[in-house]
């Protein structure tokens, strides 16, 4: 039998990647979090400097990623990368570390709108009170709400890659005007008042390294996003060498967006009075970023700043419902998971059942509790770290070991062994004992679950896998003929797009 390598259709233009991209990087912690995180840096100026510095050490990564792009423009991405740098073990480990990072932001953020609506219209979901889960009490309303948005975004999905970014690209317009409306309406208004970022740093006990150090940890969670563009390579319309512009620009935006919104809530009353700002029943204000914008712009300012919140979790849901699918797709695809996520809807073009997994599991989580899928998230951090190692020691590689034709568009191996670093060193921050960023024991729980149904997984449902020759395994990951035998060479070339067949030749 022969098999037709299946791959995806080109309908994605450069605007579409970035929206993809920036609207995976801005989630609703950007309008929600950002007091939280200036306490946690000791100050708005090391927050900020956090966030640049964050954001320079992910360009640094992210040229790696531009590098690899070109030279493997395919669905995968990452797990893609490992298999040309280090084989195929560490290609399963490394999409399999992504695999929950990925799944659980487009489900983190389905659950953010309903704690959206539980600051803007208090009551309004917190109705069938079914049970409490380490603290956090589930409503009934607002999981049956997550789990609408989910699947709406979700047959979005399905509909095409071509609707999902041209979606991607209006939310992201949305998104970038509503910030800029609210930075310039706060400014002109003369609500920015730069006294109230003093003191700048070193409070609760952080010093100014310290918070720098500590933000700059977090930069896997916040610029996440970027690592979304090769997962949709082989549906670009446009060549793939020019995806470095892409990747820097969206991170830049990104950081703009991150430290423009932090500033602004720092800047309308004394940043430590907004810390412990009460509302009107006396009690911790719930949603610190939205009350100062309302107060310097009014009610037009909360209509901007929740249209920005939504837009930027609607983003993340449609970007990492890509994101994740192209991943399963790309394993499915090497035979590394189940067959069926390897194929595409014959109408639309898109890996569906991978979509389909991923609402599957959107309709179940919102059950548990958004402190449990906390845990999950904070963990995933790391696998993200493994995602950017993996593809900055995969190109230097391909760079040293001469895997790949050179090219006048190549990076120097410093810049990639560079990137190497700065990823072992943002996962050390969360592993290693003492650091600032450690991960809490309930995130070493979820790692280890994870982990392990990685392991079992690994060793019950490689079957395929294993039965297919090296050089099949490499076609089938990176389009690479090369290494197939003359047999499965033949068997290849005799196959076309609509042969529903399969190759395994050993």
């Amino acid at each position: 039998m022969a098999e037709q390598r299946t791959e995806l259709n080109k309908t994605l233009n450069p605007a579409n990647i970035w929206a993809v991209a920036l609207g995976s990087i801005i989630g609703w912690g950007c309008f929600i979090q950002s007091p939280n995180w200036m306490v946690k840096a000791g100050g708005p100026l090391p927050l900020v400097v956090g966030f640049i510095l964050g954001g320079l050490l992910m360009i640094v990564v992210g040229m790696s990623y531009a590098y690899m792009i070109a030279k493997f423009p395919v669905s995968g991405g990452e797990f893609a990368y490992a298999f040309v740098g280090f084989g195929p073990i560490a290609s399963f480990v490394c999409g399999w570390m992504l695999l929950i990072g990925y799944v659980g932001i487009v489900v983190l953020n389905a659950t953010a709108v309903p704690v959206l609506f539980s600051v803007v219209a208090p009551g309004l979901l917190q109705v069938g009170h079914l049970w409490t889960i380490a603290g956090w009490p589930v409503y009934l309303g607002e999981a049956l709400v997550s789990i609408v948005i989910a699947w709406i975004f979700g047959i979005i999905a399905i509909r095409g890659a071509k609707s999902a970014g041209n979606t991607q690209l209006f939310m992201c317009i949305l998104l970038c005007a509503a910030v800029v409306l609210i930075l310039a309406g706060t400014v002109i208004t003369g609500n920015f008042q730069m006294p109230n970022l003093q003191p700048a740093s070193g409070q609760y006990n952080v010093s100014f390294v310290k918070g720098v150090i500590l933000i700059i940890a977090m930069a896997p969670f916040l610029y996440v996003g970027f690592d979304c563009i090769p997962q949709a390579a082989e549906e670009f319309n446009f060549p793939a060498n020019k995806t470095l512009l892409l990747i820097v620009s969206a991170i830049g935006v990104g950081a703009f967006i991150y430290a423009s919104i932090a500033v602004v809530t720092a800047a309308v009353m004394p940043w430590m009075e907004m810390v412990d700002l009460k509302n009107a029943a006396g009690n911790p204000e719930s949603w610190r970023t939205g009350a100062m914008i309302k107060q310097a712009l009014g009610t037009g300012g909360t209509i901007f700043v929740v249209v920005a919140v939504l837009a930027g979790m609607f983003t993340g849901i449609g970007g990492f419902y890509m994101s994740s699918s192209r991943l399963m797709f790309g394993m499915a695809r090497a035979r590394m998971l189940p067959k069926m996520f390897a194929e595409i809807h014959p109408v639309y073009g898109t890996p569906t059942k991978g979509i389909i997994f991923v609402m599957i599991i959107a309709t179940f989580v919102p059950f548990i509790g958004r402190e449990v899928l906390n845990w999950f998230v904070d963990m995933a951090a790391v696998g993200t770290g493994v995602g950017y190692f993996f593809t900055c020691a995969g190109a230097y590689m391909v760079l040293t070991k001469g895997l790949a034709p050179k090219s006048s568009d190549d990076i120097s191996p410093v810049v990639a062994l560079a990137g190497a670093a700065i990823s072992l060193g943002i996962i050390a921050l969360m592993v290693v004992p003492g650091m600032p960023a450690f991960l809490s024991i309930y995130c070493w729980g979820a790692l280890a679950a994870w982990v392990a149904m990685g392991v079992i997984f690994y060793f019950t449902s490689m079957g395929r896998f294993k039965a297919t020759s090296a050089g099949m395994v490499n076609y089938l990951i990176t389009g690479d003929k090369s290494k197939l035998t003359p047999a499965e060479m033949e068997a290849v070339e005799d196959c076309t797009p609509v042969t529903d067949c399969e190759v395994d030749l050993n």
